[in-house]
């Protein structure tokens, strides 16, 4: 017989500096659109009869409902938005997140910049859906910085 694990019973959100995200926004919406501009249906609840209002509010890293600490369910694939009180991006993520277990974060290559702020370090990184080997880049201080430019209008997709 197998133990069970002991589980985070609820998602932390985090801002830029790793400390827990406070007085944050987090928007849910249709899976590959902006969900701040195409909100779905959230609920409190696993059986979807109690909605949630966005943005939903974080408290502490969690998302609060009524200043107490929630779960929130969809159901649906979704993007997600995570902003901080001042209604900065912390991170995006336009897909694959129902069941994934893992956050992906995207940016857009103008053929320039090399550093990019992420939340994290990333697990996996791809651009226009190649994967990069951890030889074109390095992570410092919440930075990933590519040995070169991602060319003019590439995807880069950031998985945490």
């Amino acid at each position: 017989m197998s133990a069970p694990s002991i589980q985070v019973p609820f998602p932390v959100f985090q801002d830029r500096d790793g400390q827990p995200l406070d007085n944050g926004y987090v928007w849910i919406g249709t899976a590959n659109l902006d969900p701040q501009v195409n909100p779905i249906n959230v609920y409190w609840d696993a059986a979807l009869t109690i909605a949630a209002v966005q943005p939903i509010r974080t408290i502490g890293g969690y998302s609060a409902n009524s200043g107490t600490p929630a779960r929130v369910y969809v159901d649906s694939d979704y993007s997600i938005r995570v902003m901080n009180k001042n209604g900065s991006t912390i991170y995006t993520s336009l897909n694959g997140n129902l069941d994934s277990g893992s956050i992906t974060t995207n940016a857009t290559g103008n053929g320039v910049q090399t550093v990019f702020p992420v939340a994290f370090a990333p697990n996996q990184i791809f651009i226009s859906g190649v994967y990069q080997n951890q030889n074109t880049y390095s992570f410092n201080a919440g930075d990933v910085i590519f040995s070169e430019a991602p060319p003019l209008n590439s995807i880069i997709e950031f998985t945490f």
